[in-house]
């Protein structure tokens, strides 16, 4: 991984409570979580971009 940099986010309370049992699911940490979603979504996005690229 690249260097880091903090961002902080607002989310709200219903969804971090959903997020923090899922990280604890994972046994990680709530930002661990959240980044490997948004590289899984990044990498989902790209494989679309791929195909969709035909239009």
């Amino acid at each position: 991984m690249s260097d880091v940099s903090k961002t902080t986010i607002n989310l709200p309370v219903d969804l971090k409570k959903e997020l923090k049992k899922m990280a604890i699911d994972e046994d990680t940490s709530l930002s661990g979580l959240i980044i490997k979603m948004i590289e899984e979504g990044m990498k989902n996005r790209s494989k679309t971009n791929v195909i969709s690229d035909e239009d």
